[in-house]
């Protein structure tokens, strides 16, 4: 009995996914926009972290100076003293107290 349906016993053929050479040339420049921002993000992350390490670094180094400077001014102000260069002139140059006859005021 026929039915008025006609089979056919060809296969159907599938359609293979396909794409034109401008669509490949669009995803390729795509992928490299990403990859280059996604380059450059990670780039900047790195540096901003390096400068975050030298910023700390340098203020160790600014507060060791400083503690150097304050030691130092302080050293200065005591060899400087009356007493200490009284002190020195006895002992490494073997100076005295002058007599009083040996002063003599200038006019």
């Amino acid at each position: 009995m026929p039915t008025g349906v006609r089979v056919s016993n060809v296969r159907v053929k599938k359609k293979r996914f396909s794409l034109s050479t401008g669509q490949v040339f669009l995803i390729v420049v795509l992928l490299l926009v990403f990859m280059g921002s996604g380059i450059g993000f990670v780039w900047s992350n790195f540096e901003s972290t390096q400068m975050g390490y030298d910023i700390t670094q340098l203020k160790e180094k600014e507060r060791r100076l400083r503690d150097l400077n304050k030691k130092l001014k302080l050293e200065l102000a005591y060899l400087k003293s009356p007493q200490n260069l009284e002190a020195m002139a006895i002992k490494r140059l073997g100076m005295v107290q002058p007599r009083p006859e040996q002063i003599v005021i200038l006019p």
